[in-house]
């Protein structure tokens, strides 16, 4: 059976809130008949809790006219909060109750699901074709074979001539070809111009040469390369050039918390965001945040104002009260419209303010640009400079955050440790940028062949880490071995020579009770005994029964 679509979700939460309607209009006219009368100010808040919910949601579930005129019934309530309603006022609310229920009984005027194909999570290819253009023979299939293993599918041509016929069907994403071709045989450059227009292909293109004159660099700019490299190629650099213009620099899910006591009106939001690529948890109960946050890890939490026992102003002062939180991006949504109100909760503790009724396409807009600068802003401190992974402490932040969660939730997590062998030997023959070029290319590696909600760190130096979810230590095994294989199979040129390099890695993984620091310590305690081994293999933990692979 196929899994419910957006809109299938959608479809239903609108249901539900149009069966549920009718009460929730009927509470509001008990409380209001009471409040006539009652100065109460617990009966007053829950008047007014009732009315501000009913406001906010109706518009998103197509009931816009309501929610105009509910508005407007909030906005009266709230101006005579500590007072007794004259008559005047009185019959003005019991107009507009009516009016409410009368548009409650007509069904949906509108429907808010306005989200925009643009934002629905895209699918990257598998693996990006390269057209690379080269004539020399071994040059093109040691190229191929270094891009293989990060994932590029690389089709190999060897004059201009021979890839006009073909490269329109390969509909390439990316061309590197060298700009001097053999006496007789169009130029790189000339080989573009004439493929723009022969065949209309228009992909990125890196140009590489064994030449850095201003005329070449002049004449790779005109045909449109968007990179020169020079030879002999530096296949992480290429590497690199290649992640950034086919979009492959893998990018873990927004994580989304919604704050809201109105369930119907969170899970539509969770549903919006979800359906765009994001990851949501949904608390209805604010004393309930900071249970939820450590192992769900927020990038930005949506918060309403207006919500019993603890308003979401108070609650972003709690949030704030945690060193680890202070910088999380807290976005109140709510149907506020005064703007003393809107400065004084972003004074308090938030970063910025939507107003509800708010359409799909806005959520998901608003959402992604403070999420995504709060990412950026945090990877510039998480991140370790050499490799764009996880830096020490942060890697064990995120260790600690899951095995938080499988504590909470049992599932499988391994963890695995891994050194790059005799390293202190290839930065003394070799040099330490050659040393640094090691290093990025497992860290590349690791980004490559690790699940988008898999993670990897360099833990220090030489060394790295590398969490698996939901995973057994047989099958991270399996995971680390592959990657260790492929390590070792890649050639490092150097001058007129070459090297390559291998790794120990130890495995282990999360046992009942099992602290992140005693996970730390098993899976160093297999490194060590691969090592003690003679290096260049992996071992698992004796705690799971080690093994040796």
């Amino acid at each position: 059976m196929n899994s419910p679509t957006k809109e299938d979700k959608l479809k239903k939460l609108r249901e539900r809130y149009a069966n549920e309607l009718f009460d929730k209009l009927n509470r509001i006219e008990t409380l209001w008949v009471d409040a006539q009368s009652d100065l109460d100010p617990r009966l007053r808040d829950e008047l007014n809790h009732c009315v501000h919910s009913l406001a906010g949601s109706a518009p998103t579930f197509g009931f816009k006219r309501l929610g105009i005129v509910l508005k407007d019934v909030e906005q009266r309530l709230r101006a005579n909060a500590d007072i007794k309603f004259d008559q005047d006022q009185v019959q003005q609310i019991n107009n507009l109750l009516e009016e409410a229920n009368h548009l409650a009984k007509q069904g949906t005027d509108t429907l808010s699901n306005d989200l925009s194909d643009q934002f629905a999570a895209r699918q990257r290819k598998e693996k990006p074709v390269i057209v690379f253009l080269e004539d020399d023979v071994q040059l093109a299939e040691q190229t191929k074979h270094h891009l293989e293993h990060f994932g590029y599918d690389v089709k190999v041509f060897h004059s201009g001539e021979s890839i006009m016929d073909t490269c329109y069907s390969l509909n390439p994403d990316v061309m590197v070809i060298d700009i001097r071709m053999p006496p007789g045989s169009a130029s790189g450059p000339e080989t573009i111009l004439a493929l723009e227009n022969y065949t209309q292909i228009n992909c990125p293109v890196i140009f590489a040469s064994g030449y850095d004159t201003w005329d070449d660099r002049l004449s790779a700019v005109r045909a449109g390369g968007q990179a020169y490299l020079r030879k002999p190629i530096n296949f992480n650099e290429l590497v690199e050039e290649l992640d950034n213009l086919t979009g492959r620099s893998k990018e873990e899910e927004f994580r989304i918390m919604i704050v809201d006591d109105n369930e119907l009106l969170a899970q539509h939001y969770a549903t919006v965001l979800s359906s765009s690529g994001m990851e949501t948890r949904v608390v209805t109960n604010v004393e309930k945040i900071l249970d939820e946050m450590p192992a769900f890890g927020p990038d930005l939490i949506i918060m309403d104002i207006y919500m019993p026992g603890c308003n979401g102003v108070e609650a972003a002062g709690v949030i704030r009260q945690h060193s680890g939180y202070t910088n999380l991006p807290i976005v109140y949504l709510s149907t506020e419209s005064g703007l003393s109100k809107q400065l004084e909760a972003l004074r308090v503790g938030g970063d910025d303010f939507l107003q509800k009724p708010i359409s799909d396409l806005h959520l998901v807009s608003a959402v992604q640009i403070r999420a995504k600068r709060f990412r950026e802003l945090s990877q510039l401190m998480n991140k370790d400079s050499l490799t764009g992974l996880l830096n020490h402490i942060n890697l064990k932040l995120s260790l600690e955050r899951e095995v938080a969660a499988v504590e909470r939730h049992p599932a499988p997590l391994c963890f695995a440790m891994i050194d790059i062998d005799h390293f202190k030997s290839i930065n003394d023959n070799y040099g330490h940028p050659e040393g640094d070029r090691v290093i990025k290319t497992l860290a590349r590696l690791l980004t490559e062949r690790l699940r988008q909600y898999d993670f990897a760190g360099r833990y220090g130096g030489e060394e790295f880490a590398v969490v698996m979810k939901n995973t057994s230590v047989e099958d991270g095994v399996k995971v680390v071995e592959d990657i260790k294989k492929t390590f070792s199979d890649i050639q490092f040129n150097v001058g007129e020579g070459h090297f390559s390099g291998t790794f120990s890695a130890g495995v282990a993984q999360w046992q009942p009770r099992m602290s992140m620091a005693e996970l730390i310590v098993a899976a160093d305690e297999a490194l060590y005994e691969a090592k003690h081994q003679g290096r260049d293999r992996i071992c698992t933990s004796m705690r799971n029964q080690s093994k040796s692979a």
